[in-house]
C-alpha cells in the first residue's frame, strides 16, 4: 500500500485537486459517442493525465442504480493502479432518472433496497463516499416530471439515514422547492455537496445559509460574467472542485476562459475521429481539466492558484471522509 502511495502522490511543490464529480462510467470514456464507436478505450490515459496534472481522488458519479454498480466496480479495478488517482463512487438516482423507481418490476421499494445494498456494500469496502446524484431538474421535465422527482428525491434520505454518508445533489432551477424539502430532512443527513451550480446570487446565498452545504463549480458554474460574480461571494470553505467530465467543458466563449492556462505538455485537443493515444477530444471534458476550473475561480477570487486547490481539496475530504494521511499538503 506504502508503494501505491506514494506513486499516486503529485510531484514536490504541485497543486493537488479533489475532482468531487466526473461520470468516468460514460461510454465517451470508452470511445463511444452515441452509441457508435469513435476510437480505442481510452480511460487509462485519461486517468494518467489527471494524475500527472495532480488530481489525487475523483468521486465517480452515478446517477442509476446499474451507474452505481458500474462506478465502484471501477473503483476497484483501478486501485492497484498507482498511477492513477484513487477513485471513489457515490450511489443515488438523477432526478431526471426517477422514472427507473415504478419502472422497477419489484417495485419503489425494492428498488430502494437495492440501492441501500449497494450503498452500504461500497461505504464498507471504502468505494462509496457519498449518496447521489440526487435532487431536482426543472429545466428538464420532459425525461421525469416535477412531482416524482419530489417523491423520489425525499425517499434517497433514507440511504444517508442508513449509511451516514454526505449527498451529492442536483439543483436545476428548482431551489426553492429543492431547499423546502432539505429544510425537511435535515435531521437525515450530515452534510451535502449542491454540485454543478449555475444559479443566482439569491440562490447562492440560500445554499450558504445551510451550513452543512457545500457549492460543487465546474465549467458550467463559469461560463458568465454574472457566474463569476456569484462565485466571487462564495467563500473558498464552502466550494469543491469537479469537472463533471465528459461535460461542462470550458471553452474560448465562456467569461473566464482568459484565466486559463493548461499545462503546456498537453496535447491539442482533436476531433474524435482524429484520436491517436494519449490524445486530448475535443469538446470532452476530463479530470485533468480541474486545473482549468480552479484557475478560473483563482482569478475571480483574486488568490493563487495552489490557494484555491488546497483549500478545495480540503473542504472535499472532510465532507466525503476521503483518507489524505498519504498525500502531501501543496507545497510540501
Amino acid at each position: 500500500r506504502a508503494r501505491r502511495a506514494r506513486a499516486r502522490a503529485a510531484p514536490r511543490g504541485m497543486a493537488t485537486y479533489v475532482d468531487v464529480g466526473a461520470n468516468l462510467t460514460d461510454g465517451m470514456f470508452r470511445g463511444v459517442y452515441r452509441g457508435k464507436r469513435a476510437h480505442e478505450d481510452d480511460l487509462g490515459a485519461v486517468l494518467r493525465r489527471a494524475r500527472e496534472a495532480g488530481v489525487s481522488d475523483i468521486i465517480v458519479t452515478a446517477g442509476t442504480l446499474e451507474e452505481a454498480r458500474e462506478a465502484v466496480a471501477l473503483a476497484r479495478e483501478t486501485r492497484e493502479d498507482g498511477a492513477a488517482p484513487r477513485l471513489y463512487a457515490t450511489c443515488g438516482v438523477h432526478p431526471t432518472r426517477c422514472g427507473a423507481f415504478a419502472d422497477d418490476v419489484d417495485g419503489a421499494d425494492a428498488h430502494l433496497e437495492k440501492l441501500k445494498r449497494v450503498a452500504l456494500d461500497g461505504k464498507a469496502s471504502g468505494t462509496i463516499v457519498a449518496i447521489g446524484e440526487m435532487g431536482l431538474d426543472y429545466d428538464r421535465l420532459e425525461f421525469c416530471d416535477a412531482a416524482t422527482q419530489k417523491e423520489m428525491f425525499e425517499k434517497q434520505f433514507a440511504l444517508a439515514e442508513a449509511t451516514s454518508l454526505p449527498l451529492f445533489l442536483h439543483m436545476r432551477a428548482a431551489c426553492d422547492d429543492f431547499l423546502e424539502i432539505i429544510d425537511r430532512n435535515a435531521h437525515r443527513f450530515t452534510a451535502g455537496v449542491v454540485h454543478s451550480f449555475t444559479g443566482g446570487a439569491r440562490e447562492a446565498a440560500a445554499v450558504l445559509a445551510r451550513e452543512n452545504l457545500l457549492i460543487g463549480l465546474n465549467g458550467c458554474s463559469l461560463k458568465t460574467q454574472e457566474n463569476l460574480d456569484v462565485v466571487k461571494t462564495i467563500p473558498l470553505d464552502r466550494i469543491v472542485l469537479e469537472t463533471d467530465a465528459p461535460w461542462c467543458g470550458i471553452k474560448p466563449t465562456h467569461a473566464g476562459f482568459a484565466a486559463v492556462a493548461p499545462p503546456l505538455s498537453w496535447p491539442k485537443p482533436v476531433k474524435k475521429e482524429k484520436w491517436f493515444p494519449g490524445a486530448l477530444i475535443k469538446d470532452r471534458c476530463e479530470p485533468a481539466h480541474i486545473v482549468c476550473v480552479a484557475q478560473i475561480i483563482a482569478c475571480a477570487h483574486g488568490v493563487g492558484v495552489d490557494v484555491v486547490a488546497e483549500a478545495c481539496a480540503r473542504n472535499a475530504r472532510r465532507v466525503f471522509c476521503i483518507d489524505k494521511s498519504h498525500y502531501p499538503t501543496v507545497g510540501s
